[in-house]
């Protein structure tokens, strides 16, 4: 008996596809089937947040209220003073008020940039690591 003989004879032992159908046919899935709304919720669900980095120039106290918004929306804020130089007063305050607002809401706030006077300030669930 050769290699090829083994081989068909091993075939000739294999059952047919028809009674396999009938076996599998008959038995209940162990898994539970999710309906397709359900499906397209949960992914809507887990579907992670878009968040920006976005670029306020602050000229005035107004500005302070478009950082507040950004930030409440889980938006990363760049404030840049750099306009406010001249006016130290209104300087001091704006940083203020900004360090405040950003504790309020439970962010961040730092100094990125040695020559200008620009803060990054991050959301609540955002660190800055200052290493």
């Amino acid at each position: 008996m050769g290699l090829f003989d083994k081989l068909k004879k091993g075939e000739a032992q294999r059952k047919p596809v028809a009674s396999i159908r009938k076996d599998v046919k008959g038995k209940t899935p162990d898994v539970e089937l999710v309906p397709l709304e359900e499906d397209a919720i949960a992914r809507e669900l887990v579907k992670p947040q878009t968040r920006y980095i976005k670029k306020i120039v602050v000229t005035s106290y107004a500005d302070l209220e478009k950082i507040s918004s950004e930030l409440q929306a889980g938006n990363i804020v760049i404030a840049d003073l750099t306009p406010l130089e001249s006016k130290t007063e209104i300087l001091a305050k704006v940083a203020e008020q900004i360090k405040g607002m950003a504790q309020a809401l439970g962010g961040d706030v730092a100094k990125i940039s040695k020559c200008e006077i620009k803060l990054i300030i991050t959301p609540s669930d955002i660190k800055i690591s200052r290493e």
